[in-house]
């Protein structure tokens, strides 16, 4: 039986897609899956085995994929399914159905025996706990700036002072909301003003608790990408240009990505070496992590992302994450 390599990604995934044309260019059998296309374009049929688990199918358009015929999964970017279109019923059972899709396609996930990477548990575990991330980043050697997490007015207030008036903050999850009039907004990091913490303005920051942050001046932004034992950095000169100074991701969705001077680094074999740990750590394979250097060349850690996005550093420098990527995942076969 010829084994497969299974990729989890949605339709506009223009990162698989680089690591895929790789693939195709290596003779390698791949299926793309676009888990938002899940009950629209393809379904899934599971039973119970004499193994104490399931047997699965996966049916897509073109063909069945057995579980037995995984290799390896790369889970890359997982999007939520949509309701089929001939679904016509309240939306109050549209969301069910929704919600019945999701949750068992997530399941299916774990009745795959092949190895996946990351690793489903581990990898929505990580993805937005930034606390635990920032605990297990101090525990390998790596500064995080000071951070407080409140709603308590007094102690936001505290914090401003000790933080002597340079405060950013930041979303815990998500920071994208879709108005009922069509209106959409990206909420980034930023900045905390002076008139934010006025007297009046200050009370409005009870309602949940806020991620604050003490601003650490930059050199730049580093994104760094583990592939396996392997690390690639680029330096993104976010401090070029107003729109980036606070958050590069700011800049970029004003269309001023170029506008920013990308260029690939070396951190050194010490730090590298930490990044492969840490993300080892957590039990994954991939990762993507957002450091900074300061002015004075100190490295701090920020944040990472198992699922993190790359093909633009790629396209900018040249740097061959995706030839890794297809290199790491081939050993599977």
């Amino acid at each position: 039986m010829n084994r497969i390599i299974l990729v989890l990604t949605h339709t506009m995934d223009d990162t698989a897609t680089m690591v895929l044309d790789h693939l195709q260019k290596m003779n390698l059998p791949f299926i793309r899956f676009n888990t938002d296309q899940f009950q629209e374009v393809i379904t899934m049929t599971l039973d119970l085995d004499n193994d104490f688990g399931f047997t699965g199918v996966y049916h897509f358009p073109d063909r069945d994929v057995c579980f037995d015929e995984i290799a390896v999964v790369w889970n890359r970017r997982v999007h939520p399914p949509k309701v089929n279109e001939e679904l016509d019923c309240d939306p109050m059972y549209k969301q069910w159905a929704l919600e019945e899709s999701r949750y068992g396609l997530y399941s299916s996930f774990s009745q795959i025996r092949a190895p996946i990477i990351n690793p489903w548990i581990e990898n929505e575990r990580l993805k937005y706990d930034k606390l635990l991330q920032m605990r297990e980043a101090r525990k390998f050697g790596f500064s995080v700036p000071q951070t407080r997490i409140t709603s308590n007015l007094e102690n936001i207030w505290s914090f401003w002072e000790e933080v002597n008036h340079d405060m950013i903050f930041k979303k815990i999850r998500h920071g994208r909301f879709e108005f009922e009039d069509g209106r959409r907004f990206v909420l980034h990091t930023s900045k905390v003003r002076e008139e934010d913490m006025s007297r009046e303005q200050l009370p409005r920051m009870k309602f949940c608790p806020l991620f604050l942050e003490e601003h650490i001046p930059k050199k730049w932004d580093i994104r760094s990408i583990v592939v396996n034992d392997r690390v690639f950095s680029v330096a993104i000169h976010s401090q070029a240009i107003d729109e980036g100074r606070v958050d590069y991701r700011t800049a970029s969705l004003l269309g001023k990505l170029s506008e920013m001077k990308h260029e690939e680094i070396c951190l050194g074999d010490e730090v590298n070496k930490k990044l492969v740990s840490m993300t080892k750590s957590f039990g994954l394979v991939f990762n993507t992590i957002d450091l900074i250097e300061t002015p004075k060349g100190e490295i701090f850690f920020l944040e990472c992302n198992p699922n993190g996005q790359w093909a633009w550093l790629e396209i900018l420098t040249g740097i061959p994450i995706s030839v890794a990527f297809a290199n790491h995942l081939s050993t599977y076969l």
